[in-house]
């Protein structure tokens, strides 16, 4: 049985949550973004893509589509049927996990967790996982790339 949720869970040694819910913006994005009229710069540019039904489950084992492939970040949505399982790998990068619909079971070293629509899942690198869908699922998993 998965782990019970809590609003904040420290899942392994190091992990941190680093701000008290219900904080302002500018007091949770304080030094990591810049704020105001003069902010930023126009020239940038902003991408929007799908995140659903993008591949379809393969018997048994997820579909998957790379959804943006940028410098810094490659994210990927993956397409789970109910009880398609993708055994024990790990990631060479940092990954955030996020379920867009569904539920699946995460088993990571200190045990299996539950996941769910509007919750995120940091990995660090080289966490050994496996990810099983207990219904219809969509997962997207973003690649924190290192610097070319």
């Amino acid at each position: 049985m998965a782990q019970e949720r809590s609003e904040q869970q420290v899942l392994s040694e190091g992990s941190e949550v680093h701000s008290e819910p219900g904080q302002s913006p500018e007091a949770v994005t304080a030094g990591a973004v810049d704020q105001g009229r003069d902010a930023g710069t126009t020239g940038a540019t902003a991408t929007r893509v799908p995140l659903t039904d993008r591949a379809a489950s393969r018997g048994g084992k997820p579909g998957a589509a790379a959804v943006l492939d940028a410098p810094r970040v490659k994210v990927v949505s993956f397409e789970f049927a109910e009880g398609d399982v993708l055994a024990d790998h790990a990631a060479r990068h940092p990954v955030l996990i996020q379920v867009i619909r569904g539920r699946v079971d995460f088993t990571l070293p200190d045990g299996p967790i539950e996941l769910g629509p509007g919750e995120l899942l940091h990995l660090e690198t080289m966490l050994r996982h496996a990810v099983r869908a207990l219904e219809p699922t969509t997962v997207t998993v973003t690649m924190l790339l290192p610097e070319a």
